[in-house]
């Protein structure tokens, strides 16, 4: 009955497979970070797309093949093959999208899935109900059903592998594995359609329903279009997921950075000051590397707060926390630690580069407020590592009241007793 095959209905055939083969391969793999109702309209869209898509390669496949009489099909069965096929895949990537997956598991999926092509390939040959029964080669029947049991599992063992996979690494390699599926979907139908053949001189049944011309290039612009659908889908999705991990990124970013920022001032605050302290003292080295911290307290903060309202005092502390960062050198780290006060960590601050802040710091009180709103000040200092070497004795030490005057002044710097460490002397 077969001479040679139509070219382009052959590569029309394979083109449906490549595209079925792609979007299964998404819609399976996006099982897996989905739930519920999400979940299940990802797995009808996924078993729909394969099982159609593998349907109408086999049926534009057996257009391929030119017959002396036309074809025709019985609506039923040929509905039944699609049946099969949309089922089959539909219980495959059901299995498959699991989060836990064990080899039996993924064997029933493979048998399921090649248990519904080879089903639909041969049930859609018997749809033609030819006037003789068809003849079979045994070995070539064992092979197609070998390759359609292969591709089904090499096509599952990918969607899982592309489960773990992200951006355009997934989807290259979702592309070569589309390739390579199609090429297993066309083998096992080509191989089935020669190892199912029916004598010379068969003719389909004359009350099939279904006529031949439909079944090939017509249905493969549907199929196309259908598929070239829901990849058009797949790729908004793909945006949409990267922008919601945009977001969340994002989210998380801004959450964590309020975490550790005064949220009036926009400095450090408490715990921002306590990490980096953590940090500098935790660095290899860190005492060739000493450094100060200055306490500085808004002394009539109370009388400020009780004489103006929320706002009007978040502007004044807005506006002192900005003068304090103008009259600090531009390594040194502020931060806001209570309502009232800030805590400036000083590298290196014994260096002479750092003398010019330390005068202004001495005048603050005549540097930062006005006649009508007059800011009054209390310092404090401590220094690594002769105040103590622990973020909680160097903090204490530094708030102990002291003269402005002394701002700067560490050379005659003496430790109380509770502040030394056990084991320590005073200065070690």
């Amino acid at each position: 009955m077969m001479t040679e095959y139509d070219l382009p209905l052959v590569i029309a055939s394979f083109l449906v497979a490549v595209l079925a083969a792609y979007a299964a391969l998404y819609f399976g793999a996006r099982l897996t970070s989905t739930a519920g109702a999400e979940r299940q309209r990802w797995l009808v869209a996924g078993g729909l797309l394969m099982g159609t898509g593998v349907w109408t390669m086999h049926f534009v496949g057996m257009r391929a093949m030119p017959m002396a009489v036309p074809m025709t099909f019985d609506t039923l069965m040929t509905a039944a093959s699609w049946l099969a096929a949309v089922t089959a895949s539909g219980l495959a990537l059901h299995i498959i999208g699991r989060p836990q997956l064990g080899k039996g598991l993924f064997v029933s999926a493979t048998l399921a899935m090649a248990g519904g092509i080879v089903v639909m390939h041969y049930l859609g040959m018997y749809a033609m109900r030819m006037s003789a029964p068809p003849e079979f080669n045994l070995g070539l029947l064992a092979l197609s059903v070998g390759i359609a049991v292969a591709a089904s599992g090499s096509a599952l063992a990918l969607c899982r592998k592309l489960q773990k996979m992200e951006g355009s690494s997934a989807l290259a390699v979702q592309f070569v594995a589309a390739l390579a599926m199609a090429a297993a979907i066309c083998g096992m139908h080509y191989t089935g359609m020669l190892a199912m053949t029916f004598p010379e001189g068969a003719v389909p049944a004359a009350d099939n329903g279904l006529r031949g011309e439909w079944m090939g290039i017509p249905l493969a612009v549907f199929c196309i279009a259908l598929l070239a659908v829901a990849l058009v889908v797949t790729v908004l999705d793909i945006g949409h997921r990267r922008e919601l991990a945009e977001r969340r990124t994002q989210e998380d970013r801004r959450v964590a950075e309020l975490a550790f920022v005064d949220a009036v001032t926009g400095l450090p605050n408490r715990s921002a000051l306590e990490q980096r302290l953590l940090e500098v003292l935790a660095r290899e080295g860190a005492r060739q590397h000493p450094f100060a911290l200055i306490y500085l307290d808004v002394a009539n903060f109370r009388e400020l707060s009780t004489s103006m309202g929320t706002e009007s005092l978040n502007a004044v502390v807005n506006e002192i926390s900005q003068s304090l960062r103008d009259h600090l050198s531009e390594d040194v780290f502020l931060s806001r630690y209570s309502a009232s006060g800030f805590f400036a960590l000083v590298p290196d601050h014994e260096d002479a580069r750092h003398a010019f802040m330390y005068k202004r710091l001495r005048q603050i009180d005549q540097r930062i407020g006005t006649e009508a709103m007059p800011v009054t000040w209390r310092a404090g200092q401590s220094a690594f590592p002769v105040s103590g070497n622990s973020t909680r004795k160097l903090i204490r030490a530094a708030m102990v009241p002291a003269d402005l005057n002394e701002i700067g002044r560490f050379a005659d710097m003496t430790v109380s007793p509770e502040l030394v460490l056990p084991g320590q002397t005073l200065g070690s």
